[in-house]
């Protein structure tokens, strides 16, 4: 693990203790936000419940907009510590990375992967191989790209899905982004839909498992 990664994780665990402490109370609004009302452990378990809760404190942490501000926890964290030049870079980088639908274009031989990010157009080289270890060729999932230690590599969530799934998972964002542009930004990209709302990924995860495709009547 290199230095930045190292240090990402210790800011994350920090955020994460820090919310408990001082915003116990929002940690439930969010909690309840992020699952539409649900509870998960009606319908995941085991490794998917824990993979869930890893994704809901990620989003947390760096995505969910605490105030009529806008900040995230990782904002009121930041203000509320001395943090090193480095450290405070670090935490910016991550705060302001997107949630977004990646399908695996390639895997080269030495474990190299090629992502193409399908909502915002562009290609991801990925080189850390204890991460993309069995991916293969049209997995499809929802993750942030973070660019760490001078690569880019997966964060630490991921929401997958079948690759049989990709167009209703489109459409359906599709529809949400439209309804984002009219009545919320007007003048809003893919991105800044994605940074305000990347809870979207969780509810689509959600939903295929409450009610998987092939049993919709």
């Amino acid at each position: 693990m290199g230095k930045e990664a190292k240090q990402l994780k210790e800011l994350f665990q920090d955020i994460v203790q820090h919310v408990r402490i001082n915003h116990a109370e929002l940690i439930d609004k969010a909690y309840s936000y992020y699952w539409d009302g649900e509870n998960p452990d009606e319908f995941l378990a085991g490794t998917a419940l824990s993979l869930g809760f890893h994704n809901f404190e990620d989003w947390m942490v760096f995505d969910y907009k605490v105030n009529e501000e806008g900040e995230t926890f990782t904002d009121l964290f930041a203000k509320n510590q001395k943090l090193s030049d480095d450290a405070a870079s670090l935490l910016s980088r991550a705060k302001d990375s997107v949630l977004s639908l990646y399908e695996v274009s390639s895997v080269a031989k030495d474990k190299r992967v090629l992502l193409k990010d399908v909502l915002l157009d562009r290609e991801i080289d990925l080189r850390d191989k204890a991460m993309t270890m069995g991916l293969k060729k049209g997995d499809l999932f929802a993750t942030r790209i973070l660019n760490i230690d001078g690569k880019d590599v997966m964060g630490g969530c991921v929401y997958p899905y079948l690759s049989s799934q990709k167009k209703q998972i489109l459409a359906y964002i599709g529809r949400q982004f439209r309804r984002y542009t009219k009545n919320v930004n007007r003048d809003g990209s893919m991105k800044e839909y994605l940074k305000d709302y990347g809870d979207v990924f969780n509810l689509v995860w959600m939903n295929f498992i409450i009610e998987p495709p092939e049993e919709k009547k």
